[in-house]
């Protein structure tokens, strides 16, 4: 009799598993994002990258008259839609990491082809912390405030999605309550005559400037603390790229960096 309780308890458990299996597979949210992440993947084949920026030259990316700019419209609108999504979007994205196919193009310092899964990479950071390439650049040491590195993390440092699949019982707002408590006393205490400058061939913003942005980034912080904390809902931007980073090959854009 008692095995065969431990049976039926058994099967349910099984029947449960799969049922939730099937659910997820099946959830609307789910194939939504799962649709927009196709739609990353732009139907222009990837321009050629010339030039390479570690051996000292310039590292330019120039389109091809075959190249068509309308084509990327849609891998656009899916980026700024999939920012708009709800959390399970972040854990949908980083299974998709591995897609190496075509996205769309960046203009730097050092022109780049952005794939599918790298895209996700991006955007699944932008849904965590992307407040921080919101704020005013006073020293490349406020990048990588958060998340603090794990104690056995001794070849690379901890990424946000490192962190985002550890603590998955957390909410995207709570994580970044914590993200933005890191970068508020990093902000607090930094000084301009001991930050770096956000490059290391830049100079040292002066006193007056470096204190202006800082306080500037504490207010920002603070307000947008407390929208989380007032509204328990996560914090949207709508950044999809970084300070010194601009899309590139889209209808509307042109060079901005090494013209």
């Amino acid at each position: 009799m008692r095995l065969f309780a431990i049976m039926v308890i058994c099967g349910f458990i099984a029947n449960q598993a799969n049922a939730q299996a099937i659910a997820e597979k099946t959830d609307p949210s789910r194939k939504r994002v799962e649709l927009l992440i196709e739609q990353l993947a732009s139907r222009n084949a990837a321009p050629i990258v010339r030039g390479n920026a570690r051996r000292g030259k310039d590292q330019t990316i120039r389109f091809p008259e075959t190249f068509d700019q309308e084509l990327q419209i849609p891998v656009y609108s899916a980026m700024h839609a999939l920012l708009a999504e709800d959390d399970i979007a972040i854990d949908i994205l980083i299974e998709h990491l591995d897609d190496v196919r075509y996205s769309y193009s960046v203009n730097t310092y050092a022109d780049y082809n952005v794939s599918v899964g790298r895209a996700c990479t991006i955007l699944a950071t932008q849904m965590l912390i992307g407040f921080e390439d919101e704020l005013s650049v006073v020293s490349r040491s406020q990048f990588g405030v958060f998340p603090p590195d794990s104690p056995d993390s001794t070849d690379s440092p901890t990424t946000v999605l490192d962190y985002w699949t550890k603590h998955r019982d957390l909410s995207a707002a709570k994580i970044q309550v914590q993200a933005i408590d890191a970068m508020l006393e990093y902000f607090r205490t930094a000084d301009s005559k001991t930050e770096l400058p956000w490059h290391p061939e830049a100079q040292r913003l002066e006193t007056a400037e470096f204190n202006r942005r800082r306080d500037e980034n504490i207010k920002s912080l603070t307000a947008i603390r407390r929208f989380i904390s007032d509204t328990g809902r996560r914090y949207r931007t709508n950044r999809t790229n970084g300070a010194h980073d601009a899309l590139y090959g889209f209808p509307w854009t042109s060079r901005k960096f090494n013209k």
